[in-house]
């Protein structure tokens, strides 16, 4: 009921990275508020998982194995969801990496030590990502003149602090990169916002050590670090029907920053 007014229902929306966190949670609101929902990530196993739960709120779910760094894949997945839901009315772009800090070392000990290949591979993933998905899903949104994406950065991508260099870099290239889709494309009723999320309690921070938490919390006004709910809340927001706002980056950190 809370996503009532935002006129979800029948939307037809795809996730990506939607088989754990923050993707996992945007896929499980946008099933309660009767959208039908279309879940990508390269896992297949997880999906499943998520596209039963997602079943207990909505009759049309599909799982797709997809990579947005490899554009035939991009292609691939966004002409399936097509196929069944006949267009693309929100994207969530949320796939994401994030380097692995081997135990025993801190990021501090990564941060100048990254080669081509690897710092490159998370522009693909982050900016390159989001772009391989917009290209595919806004001529769908031009004719019908609606659409509602969303892009998944992080408040790193704004503050520069707590990261690596490459991964600080590609999530800020995807908010700028957000924006300059905004003003493209808001000419066909399409808009183009992004979440800069503070840390967040996900899989992806499974080997985080809880002095972390415990110190981010106590950084944090609100006095505890993020669960996916949150972040999938905000872009509820952005996915709704009825929306003067595009072009923004809203950074939901708990006050931290």
């Amino acid at each position: 009921m809370q996503y009532l007014d935002y006129k979800l229902e029948g939307k037809r929306a795809i996730v990506t990275g939607a088989g754990t966190g923050i993707g996992k949670a945007c896929a499980l609101e946008l099933a309660k508020g009767g959208a039908r929902v279309a879940l990508f990530g390269r896992r297949p196993d997880p999906l499943m998982d998520v596209l039963d739960e997602c079943l207990e709120y909505t009759d049309d779910v599909l799982a797709w194995s997809a990579d947005v760094a490899d554009r035939v894949s991009v292609v691939e997945s966004v002409g399936e969801v097509v196929k069944k839901f006949g267009g693309v009315d929100i994207l969530v772009n949320n796939a994401g990496i994030e380097s692995r800090v081997p135990q025993g070392q801190t990021i501090d000990d990564l941060f100048d030590t990254f080669n081509e290949d690897d710092y490159l591979a998370f522009f693909k993933v982050h900016a390159m990502g989001h772009y391989f998905m917009n290209l595919e899903v806004v001529p769908h949104m031009q004719r019908q003149r609606f659409g509602r994406v969303v892009n998944i950065t992080s408040v790193t991508g704004v503050t520069g602090q707590y990261s690596s260099p490459p991964y600080t870099g590609s999530k800020a290239a995807a908010i700028l990169q957000t924006r300059a889709f905004a003003k493209r494309y808001g000419k066909d009723n399409i808009t183009f916002n992004s979440i800069s999320p503070g840390m967040v309690n996900t899989p992806m921070k499974s080997d985080s050590p809880p002095e972390e938490f415990a110190y981010v919390a106590g950084l944090t006004p609100l006095g505890h670090v993020a669960d996916p709910i949150e972040i999938a809340r905000v872009a509820m927001f952005f996915a709704q029907e009825s929306l003067f706002v595009t072009g923004q980056n809203l950074v939901v950190d708990g006050g931290s920053n």
